[in-house]
């Protein structure tokens, strides 16, 4: 146990380091300067999404299995994420549109577009997978998502240093999102043990992993083996594209459900997705709800895997 808190640790300090630095290094450069570095933001998301369906490519060794975990992974992943929207329901507030956000169908057709380009990259990665072209030294660098990941962190720290912090981060009603996504993911995990006859341990394991596939994967795949480990990893993925989908057609007016689809994901990969759909007001909401999730989500599937 001591290791896990160890490896728990290891994977959240460069999370907050890398949004630290980002935050600190744009209080200090000029908005001219800023400005630019901000454009990066969507390309390495793009990277991020390309990588994540690269090492999903791996978990399908044929296409009948494939097609079975893939059938089982959307139904947790669909589940959940309806489950962990509906109980957020009443605690939406009426949406604020942006500014420089066009209406009508105009206005749609850009979460539209950017949803099916998220999902095409991560198609397009799972695809990649099989030429093994990343499989050499130079490739391996280039697909490391660790490295992505923290880049999107610092530019998302840069873009944050613009806004003025104050003490409604850590006000009740931004701490009830994650405690009510907690609750409604272990609901979902009740419901999908009826479903499924699935063992109510190993369903609750699985749905709280909260959109942190690299970590449920890992963990799913220790204890109850490769098919499960599988399942876990898709499962939250699933949930990760599902949240960007929500987030881009209903998060402008229900944005607290949609940020709590996103889960553990709200603080990094989906961020900038919420800052673009929702009022940047809900940007530390979601720092604030995919923090206290990702650092949930080992302690959950562990306690939960204790029972298998």
């Amino acid at each position: 146990m001591s290791a896990q808190l160890s490896n728990i640790l290891a994977a959240i300090l460069p999370i907050l380091l890398s949004l630290l630095v980002g935050y600190l290094v744009g209080k200090r450069l000029p908005k001219p300067v800023v400005k630019p570095l901000l454009r990066c933001i969507t390309p390495v998301v793009w990277i991020i999404l390309f990588v994540i369906g690269l090492d999903s490519g791996a978990t399908f060794s044929s296409l009948a299995s494939g097609m079975e975990v893939l059938k089982q992974s959307a139904l947790y992943a669909f589940t959940i994420s309806a489950v962990v929207f509906a109980c957020l329901m009443p605690l939406n507030r009426p949406g604020t549109a942006q500014e420089d956000s066009p209406g009508g169908w105009l206005g749609l057709w850009h979460p539209v577009k950017e949803c099916l380009i998220a999902f095409g990259l991560v198609l397009l990665g799972a695809f990649a997978w099989r030429l093994q072209w990343h499989d050499n030294g130079i490739g391996a660098a280039l697909i490391n998502i660790s490295g992505w990941l923290y880049a999107l962190l610092f530019l998302i720290g840069l873009d944050l240093a613009q806004v003025v912090i104050s003490r409604s981060w850590l006000a009740p009603r931004v701490l009830k999102i994650p405690l009510v996504v907690m609750l409604a993911s272990m609901l979902a995990g009740v419901l999908l043990s009826w479903i499924t006859g699935e063992r109510l341990a190993v369903a609750l394991a699985l749905s709280t992993g909260f959109g942190w596939f690299s970590l449920s994967g890992a963990l799913a795949g220790q204890y109850l083996g490769e098919a499960y480990g599988s399942v876990a990893l898709l499962t939250d993925l699933m949930r990760e594209l599902i949240g960007l989908t929500v987030v881009f057609m209903l998060g402008r007016n229900f944005a607290n459900s949609s940020i709590g689809v996103c889960g553990a994901t709200a603080m990094d990969t989906t961020l900038p997705f919420v800052r673009q759909a929702c009022h940047y007001e809900y940007v530390p909401t979601a720092i604030i709800s995919g923090l206290i999730l990702t650092i949930a989500a080992p302690f959950f599937m562990l306690f939960f895997l204790s029972f298998v």
